[in-house]
């Protein structure tokens, strides 16, 4: 008959430690995903009652912006503005597409960020420029009237 060592307590504490680090590590990873980025949406056209949002006095050509909206429920909502030149301004959900924290306009970079898990987001057109958001930000349609910024917040 043959005799078989029992493992000693310290070994099967350690490599138990060591798999489930290994296991944590590699379900945490960096945040970045290797799967492709989806383009941009076009443009909405303006459909429903738009809501005058800001001067366009106020946000000059290469410039970002926070405003409120009204939601059709009612609520107040952030919206993210982005002036690419004279004639246009861009809007956006400010919901990031990862796990609906709030993008903001406070970025080192000109760019939109969200501050829960990194995203970064390419003001003109909602992109991803850094995830782990993988989706761009939900488009808004836009016009300038009257010198005002006229927003028109759909449903998703």
């Amino acid at each position: 008959m043959t005799d078989f060592a029992q493992p000693a307590r310290r070994t099967v504490m350690c490599a138990s430690a060591a798999l489930g680090s290994v296991a944590l590590l590699t379900a945490c990873g960096d945040g970045h995903s290797e799967a492709q980025a989806p383009e941009a949406s076009p443009v909405p056209s303006p459909t429903g009652e738009g809501q005058a949002v800001i001067d366009l006095s106020e946000i000059e050509v290469g410039a970002r912006a926070t405003v409120q909206a009204k939601h059709s429920s009612g609520a107040e909502i952030p919206v993210l503005l982005f002036r690419p030149d004279e004639k246009s301004v861009l809007a956006y959900s400010s919901v990031c597409t990862h796990q609906g924290c709030v993008v903001t306009t406070k970025s080192t970079k000109e760019d939109f960020f969200c501050a829960c898990h990194g995203s970064r987001f390419q003001p003109s057109d909602g992109t991803v420029t850094d995830g782990p958001a993988i989706a761009p930000l939900e488009r808004y349609a836009t016009e300038i009237k009257d010198d005002q910024v006229v927003v028109f917040i759909t449903e998703s």
